[in-house]
């Protein structure tokens, strides 16, 4: 209740509380207050989760588009591989990186050479090519062993002739049957072929072996 003072010419004054001494002020500073330390909080925590490196941990992505197919995806894992190959003089050959994906349930895949079957994951190759001469190289037409399967490269196409001088980099995917999960997979074989566009009696036969590190 508001006090009431009466001055020395009989006149009646309410006096009135100062804002501080409102216990309702102080409530609401409080509130404020608590908002303001959870914001600044959470930005803390986003630019600590931030940055890169080799030991940055990326979500995987919800679905992958493979020859025009789309397939949800469970988990992933990328391997820095950072394999080079020029044994042939005509192509430096890289794959910079390998990421396995596990597949949220199994897919009918439809195979050129063999039909429909069921896969449970992909293999990605990440791959760079540079010729050295006037070639043809055919990386998504190769073949992969894994474990004791043998499966067809696909992917949309980014291979075939490359001029003296270029270079053109790709993805090439290979379907999995058998994939327990991201990790199961300790080495690839992995065969294709090139040939020199002048001479197409000059060809290679590339037969690289990738060993994944699961640790």
């Amino acid at each position: 209740m508001a006090k009431k003072i009466t001055d020395k010419d009989g006149k009646t004054y309410v006096q009135v509380k100062p804002w501080y001494k409102r216990w309702w002020i102080w409530v609401i500073i409080a509130i404020v207050a608590l908002i303001l330390i959870g914001s600044l909080s959470g930005n803390s925590n986003s630019k600590a989760g931030s940055g890169s490196g080799s030991n940055t941990q990326t979500s995987s992505p919800s679905k992958i588009t493979v020859d025009y197919d789309d397939y949800n995806v469970k988990s992933s894992k990328i391997y820095k591989v950072d394999y080079s190959n020029n044994d042939w003089d005509e192509a430096d050959v890289k794959i910079n990186k390998v990421t396995v994906y596990k597949l949220a349930k199994p897919y009918k895949f439809d195979s050129a050479n063999d039909g429909k079957y069921d896969i449970n994951g992909f293999i990605k190759l990440d791959m760079t090519i540079k010729a050295n001469g006037d070639i043809s190289i055919y990386p998504q037409q190769g073949t992969a062993v894994i474990g004791s399967e043998q499966e067809e490269a696909v992917g949309e196409s980014w291979d075939g002739d490359i001029n003296k001088g270029a270079e053109k980099s790709g993805e090439v995917y290979i379907p999995v049957k058998d994939l327990e999960k991201t990790t199961s997979i300790s080495n690839i074989r992995f065969k294709f072929s090139g040939n020199d566009q002048n001479d197409m009696e000059s060809d290679h036969d590339y037969d690289l072996t990738l060993n994944l590190d699961n640790n």
